[in-house]
Parts: C-alpha cells; sequence; structure tokens
C-alpha cells in the first residue's frame, strides 16, 4: 500500500507527539513522582512509535521502542528517574525531532541513532540512575487496589456471580485502515457478552487512532477463553488476541499480587484516566465512539481562501462606491447591498477565525531551550509563560519562532547574572524570565522580560563608536532610548568573547527586521540593574485590516487603525517650537509633529494665516505619541493589504498598498518608526 498519501499527516502529529514528550519530560523533571505525567510520557512515545512502525521508518520506531523501555521502567517503579536520565531522554527526543526533519526534506531517515539506543539500554549504568535492580517483564508485581471503588465493587460482585475476569490483548493487522472502527466492533460485540470494565489506550485515543494496532481491555464476562477468543477473531482485520484471567486473590492480594504483564499496563492505566475517561469507558456506546469533527487542511488553501475574500471585499466596496456616486435609491438594490456587506463581513471574519492559532505554537518550544542552555552556562533561570492561549494569524506565528529565539538567548547570555553575582547584588540566584502574550485592540503585545541587569546606554554607545556603528556626531543628537535601540544596527554586540551563542553581532539586527517586515514595531524598557523587556507588537492578522484613508496633498493613503489613537482638528496657532521641534498640546501633553508631506518628500503648503484648520491623525509607536499632520481626512474603511513586490519592498514608510473602491490604488503607511 502506498503510505505517502499519509505522510504529511505523519509528519505533523509526529511534531506534535515531540512536543509534547519535552513538555511533559519537563514538567515531570520538576515532579518525578506525578504519576500521571509518566504515563503521558509513555503513551506519546507509544503512539509516535506506532505511526513510525506503520509509516516504515524503522530508524524512528526502534529508538522510540527503546525510550518506550525506559519509561516502562521508571512507570513501574523499577527505576528512579535523576537528572541524567531526563538527559538522554532529551537526547533521544532531539534525535528523533532530526529523524523528523530529514523525513520531511528527503523522505528518508538518514541519522543513525544506535549511539542513542545504546545510552538507552545502558542507563543502569548512570550513577544516580537505577533504584533497584530489573525485573523481567513477564511477570511483574501490580497491584490492582488501584482501581476506584466501584469498579472493584463491579469486578468483585460479578466474580461473586459466576463471571471470570481477563485482560484481553487485542492485536489488529497491521495494514489496517480503520482502526477506530475495528476497535468499536470488538468492544461492541465484547458488551453483548459481558461487561467492558477498563480499556487501554483510553476512549479518546481510540476514537482518534492513537494506538499501535493493539489495545487492552478489563473484561468480565461468564465466556470460557475460547469464546471471547471466537468473538473477537470473527471480526475483519483482528490479527490475534491474548487472554489472562484474574481472581479475586489477585484483586485482595491474598495469594500474592503476581500476573501477567498485561494487567500491568491496565492497572497503569487506571490511576491515570481522568474522570471524563473513566465514565466513557464504563459506558462504552457507539455514540461515545464518534469521529471528532475535525479536519486538517493546508496551509495554501487557507491562502487561497483569504486571498478569495479579499477580492470579494474589494468588488464589495467597489460596487458601493459606483452606487453612490450613481446615487442609486433603489430600495431593493439597497438591501442586496446590505446583505452582501453582512454576509462578507461574516465569511471574512469566519476565514480569520480559521486561519487563528493559538501562540503556544510556538511558545510551548522555549521551555526545553531555556532549560538546556541555563545549564550550559551554570545560570539558574525560572522560565514564565503568560497568555500562551492567545490567537494569531498562522502566517505570522510560522514567522515570530526565529526572533523569539534571538530574544530569549540573549536575555540569559547578556541580560541574566550568574547565580553567584545576583546573591551580591541581593537579588534570588533563581532569574525569572517571563514570555508573555496579550491582545490589545487590533494588535498583540508580546513580551520578553528577564529581571536582570539591564541594559547600560554608556556601553552600548562606546562598543557602538568602536565598531564604527555610529559616528560621534550622531551621538550628540541621539536620546537615551535610542541609544539602546543601537543594539538592533547590524554587527553590533557587546560580547567580549564569540561563543556558539553571542558575540557575532547577529541576531537582534535579524529580529527588528523580521519583526517590521510582518508589519510590527520593537521597543525595549530597560532599567540598569533591574531588568529588561523587548515588547513587540503585531497586528492580528496581515490580509485584511481597518484602515483610515487621508488625502496627503492630491493623493490617497491609509493608515492602520491599530496604530492610531486618535484624530484632531487644530489651528496654526496652536503649533508651538519646542527645542526645535514643531509639537502642539493634547490633553495636558506634548505631542511632537510631523509633516506628512515632509516625510513623504512632497513640498509642505504654506499656511495663509494662523487660523487655518489642520488635520491631525495621533499615532501610538511604542509609549510616544506623534502627531501626524494629513491635508484631509476621508474616512474609516476595511483595506485589503497587498505586497508592494520586492523592488519597492525598501521605500520608506509605506508597507503596502491597497485596491479602493473606485478602482484607484492608495498606499498604506508605515508610521511606527516616525518618533
Amino acid at each position: 500500500m502506498d503510505m505517502s498519501q499519509y505522510l504529511r499527516m505523519f509528519l505533523d502529529e509526529s511534531e506534535e507527539y515531540l512536543q509534547t514528550l519535552n513538555q511533559s519530560l519537563l514538567e515531570l523533571e520538576h515532579n518525578p513522582s506525578d504519576e500521571q505525567l509518566i504515563n503521558n510520557i509513555f503513551r506519546a512515545a507509544h503512539s509516535l512509535k506506532g505511526m513510525a512502525a506503520t509509516m516504515g521508518f524503522d530508524r524512528m520506531a526502534n529508538l522510540t521502542h527503546e525510550m518506550e523501555n525506559v519509561l516502562d521502567r521508571i512507570r513501574a517503579k523499577k527505576m528512579v528517574l535523576t537528572t541524567g536520565i531526563v538527559d538522554i531522554l532529551f537526547k533521544c527526543l532531539d534525535r528523533l525531532d532530526k529523524l523528523v526533519k530529514e523525513i520531511s526534506h528527503s523522505g528518508a531517515e538518514t541519522s543513525e541513532v544506535d549511539d542513542i539506543i545504546e545510552l538507552l539500554q545502558n542507563v543502569d549504568s548512570i550513577k544516580d540512575g537505577a533504584a533497584s535492580p530489573t525485573v523481567k517483564s513477564t511477570s511483574v508485581e501490580v497491584d490492582l487496589m488501584d482501581t476506584n471503588s466501584d469498579e472493584q465493587s463491579t469486578i468483585i460482585s460479578h466474580l461473586k456471580t459466576d463471571y471470570y475476569c481477563y485482560v484481553l490483548d487485542v492485536e489488529l493487522v497491521k495494514d489496517c485502515l480503520l482502526k477506530a472502527v475495528r476497535g468499536f466492533m470488538v468492544i461492541k460485540n465484547l458488551k453483548e457478552a459481558g461487561v467492558v470494565v477498563k480499556s487501554i489506550p483510553s476512549l479518546k485515543e481510540i476514537e482518534d487512532e492513537k494506538f499501535d494496532y493493539e489495545f487492552k481491555i478489563l473484561y468480565l464476562t461468564k465466556e470460557s477463553e475460547k469464546e471471547i477468543e471466537s468473538i473477537v477473531t470473527d471480526i475483519t482485520d483482528v490479527k490475534g488476541i491474548q487472554i489472562v484471567r484474574i481472581t479475586e486473590d489477585n484483586l485482595t492480594g491474598e495469594t500474592g499480587p503476581y500476573i501477567e504483564n498485561g494487567i500491568q499496563e491496565v492497572a497503569a492505566a487506571v490511576e491515570v484516566a481522568s474522570e471524563e475517561s473513566e465514565e466513557s469507558n464504563a459506558q462504552l456506546t457507539q455514540q461515545d465512539l464518534k469521529i471528532t469533527p475535525t479536519v486538517r487542511v493546508d496551509i495554501d488553501k487557507l491562502d487561497s481562501l483569504m486571498n478569495l475574500v479579499a477580492e470579494l471585499l474589494i468588488n464589495k466596496t467597489r460596487l458601493e462606491e459606483i452606487s453612490n456616486r450613481m446615487n442609486v435609491s433603489n430600495e431593493l438594490f439597497g438591501d442586496i447591498l446590505q446583505q452582501l456587506d453582512r454576509v462578507t463581513m461574516n465569511l471574512q471574519h469566519t476565514v480569520m477565525q480559521v486561519r487563528m492559532v493559538p501562540i503556544e505554537r510556538i511558545f510551548n518550544r522555549f521551555p526545553r531551550m531555556v532549560r538546556d542552555l541555563s545549564k550550559e552556562l551554570n545560570k539558574k533561570v525560572n522560565l514564565i509563560i503568560d497568555g500562551a492561549e492567545t490567537e494569531l494569524d498562522r502566517s505570522i506565528i510560522d514567522s515570530l519562532g526565529d526572533p523569539l529565539v534571538h530574544l530569549l538567548r540573549n536575555a540569559i547570555d547578556h541580560g541574566i547574572e550568574d547565580p553567584e553575582t545576583r546573591k551580591k547584588a541581593g537579588k534570588s540566584e533563581f532569574a525569572e524570565l517571563r514570555l508573555s502574550a496579550a491582545q490589545k485592540g487590533n494588535e498583540i503585545l508580546i513580551q520578553v522580560t528577564d529581571d536582570g541587569r539591564g541594559l547600560d546606554a554608556k556601553k552600548i554607545t562606546k562598543k557602538a563608536l568602536e565598531r564604527g556603528v555610529i559616528t560621534r556626531d550622531d551621538l550628540t543628537k541621539m536620546s537615551d532610548h535610542e541609544k539602546i535601540m543601537l543594539i538592533f544596527r547590524p554587527g553590533f554586540s557587546t560580547s567580549e568573547v564569540i561563543s556558539d551563542i553571542s558575540g557575532r553581532g547577529v541576531g537582534l539586527d535579524v529580529v527588528r527586521k523580521t519583526v517590521e517586515s510582518l508589519d510590527g514595531h520593537i521597543y525595549i524598557d530597560t532599567e540598569l540593574g533591574k531588568g529588561t523587556t523587548f515588547n513587540i507588537s503585531l497586528p492580528l492578522t496581515l490580509a485584511i485590516t481597518q484602515a483610515l484613508l487621508v488625502k496627503v496633498c492630491d493623493e490617497t493613503y491609509a493608515i492602520p487603525l491599530s496604530v492610531i489613537e486618535g484624530a484632531e482638528d487644530i489651528t496654526a496657532e496652536q503649533v508651538q517650537m519646542v527645542q526645535g521641534q514643531e509639537v502642539f498640546v493634547l490633553r495636558g501633553h506634548l505631542i511632537p509633529l510631523v509633516w506628512s508631506h515632509k516625510l513623504l518628500g512632497l513640498s509642505i503648503p504654506d499656511l495663509n494665516d494662523n487660523t487655518e484648520q489642520l488635520s491631525v491623525v495621533v499615532i501610538g509607536t511604542g509609549k510616544k505619541q506623534v502627531g501626524l499632520i494629513v491635508s484631509e481626512l476621508i474616512n474609516q474603511q476595511d483595506i485589503v493589504i497587498k505586497s508592494l513586490g520586492e523592488f519597492l519592498i525598501d521605500v520608506p514608510h509605506i508597507s503596502g498598498a491597497t485596491i479602493l473602491g473606485d478602482g484607484e490604488v492608495a498606499l498604506i503607511l508605515d508610521v511606527r518608526n516616525i518618533a
């Protein structure tokens, strides 16, 4: 059978499982006695192994199998989880991640796995590793009293009324395409002849086909083992079944709780089953096994759909413009326009919601990176993540990973002091590194904050002069904030030593370019000795946004509403000069003024008298406000953002273009850096 059609799904699910494994293993390192975490990790590894084996990727399957063996011993309390074992498991996950990337690029595994397999097989040699000798997996000690009281009562009461209790290990044919359906048929047929108490994997995993063609059932029936075998093997695609009988002595421990390996897995699952899965397994019905109504959609198809919605929005705007110009007063035509407007807005909103994904998609990869880097630099860092549920357009999220990696690495390497230095400064030896996201209007604000040494403007300007980034004449004209922002210049670094972490002047300039390419803005808040916050503001989407249309001379321009804090009409006499800068007073604050004509290289109109009205758009850039003087305010409307293309991408103060209702093209002003 050709498995290539399932490759994309395999890669997506593998990445999700690896992310889950990394995150759960980090949590387990801090809570090694959390049996639920251990079982979650074991199940994720087991599912990953099954998928790899099904797709024919033997190296992934073999490596995951050995990892599963180690996890199984930890789960069975035959080995104590230590930092050394965690390090080996992380190496295993790194190699699996590398294999997934190789498969994605070339369709084949190229990296060897024997070295990691050897580490996993010899994990007992780690000094702080195993706590006790291992036992053969064919016969293990199990305490079935871990079942809840209702299940215990059910089992014991049935055993006293001529029922038998079995653990059934059902295996399906490996090429079986409808695992969930076959699993349901097995359970349905068994229910007709007895009581299904528990199942492994959980009901949810069976629904999602997340099992390696094998599942186990804790089962009560009056039928013989031969009859059970007949009931199960009569179903298509069932390869075989293993049956182990449990007596009441096994449950109560009166004659020693030693049973076969299959029962161990059932007992372990009992401990970690959630209330939801307990109820659904106890009352398994055909309705419980319904397929979850979700589908995976290629991002290119979503991009195409968004483009079609954008074209529809443009034509709807043009139709309204034609109606206004022709002064159409037909009631039916007006109703149609209103209906079209409502449908278009709903469709636009729905498509944008489909494209939105939680930012945790990228946030979840950072705890592992912070752990490894702080360990390498001998620093103690607590990473705190806030607002991971905040949603952002998929196209923006895909580009945001690398900038955040640079900022976090920069914070740990440059910003956070070593434990001894922190103690001398009266700080906790554990530094706090916070990564947060929040929605503010039509923008997303992402912050990377550390409580380290802060940025030293004097040290930064000294290095900038040494490296020729600025001249002394430039320095005399710069504010403290502008001096701090020098760290975003290409080739700039304050590191004295070049390492594979920092020191080559590559990183923060890439961060700024990437953020600005996403129509975003980055600014810094810092206090020497207290810490630093990098603030990134981004639009919710790069496709459709609301904008204010303005006139500059005779041309129409669009300014995104996300950066506008208000609009004012002032007279020329309200304009004042402060230190050579034109300003006006707004609610007790001095707001610097910038002429849009000058910004765009056009001639500034002459003012005939001091009473002439000036239209000012108040722009918020970081924590600053700037008043942009324009010729005329037109109206507010939704616009479709179009790229200028590679030849015009570097035009200053222009971020894109849009098509207006009359078919004319209006440029979109980039006003984030005019302060």
